[in-house]
């Protein structure tokens, strides 16, 4: 008797699984997420802390705009830590600076994506910076 190629495959699943084997469901997804995960973007941003003319955002305006200006915009919650960036600017001249960085998880929305930029335009007018660096990944993320 011959047994068909989709037969061998069925029985041999069926064997593992009365041999104790695990085996874990993953979605189809580019990353692997698995089946406890789900796909979410987690945005970084990177604000320079020196200011023209030599001075710098200290912690009082940081406490002061991430209160009035972050809170807001991500309410589901943030993480900030401080960080020292080196950079090119516009005129050529290399400036390193004290740093913070912003690091938010958040859904595929209009809305999200509306804060983020809304939370850049805050921060470069606020204290006239030049640039704001934002770096986007997509993450398997679980609660």
């Amino acid at each position: 008797m011959r047994v068909r190629p989709f037969a061998r495959a069925g029985l041999a699943g069926a064997l593992a699984a009365l041999a104790g084997c695990h085996a874990e469901w993953v979605r189809d997804h580019p990353l692997g997420c698995g089946s406890d995960e789900q796909s979410l973007l987690r945005d970084t941003l990177y604000f320079g802390r020196a200011t023209p003319g030599g001075g710098e955002v200290d912690e009082a305006n940081w406490q002061r705009f991430e209160a009035e200006v972050l809170a807001h915009a991500f309410p589901r919650g943030y993480t900030t830590f401080d960080a020292r960036g080196h950079w090119l600017g516009h005129d050529g001249v290399a400036v390193s600076e004290a740093s913070r960085v912003l690091v938010v998880v958040h859904d595929r929305s209009p809305s999200s994506d509306a804060a983020l930029r809304a939370v850049v335009a805050a921060y470069r007018e606020r204290f006239r910076q030049e640039a704001v660096l934002r770096e986007r990944t997509v993450a398997c993320v679980a609660f």
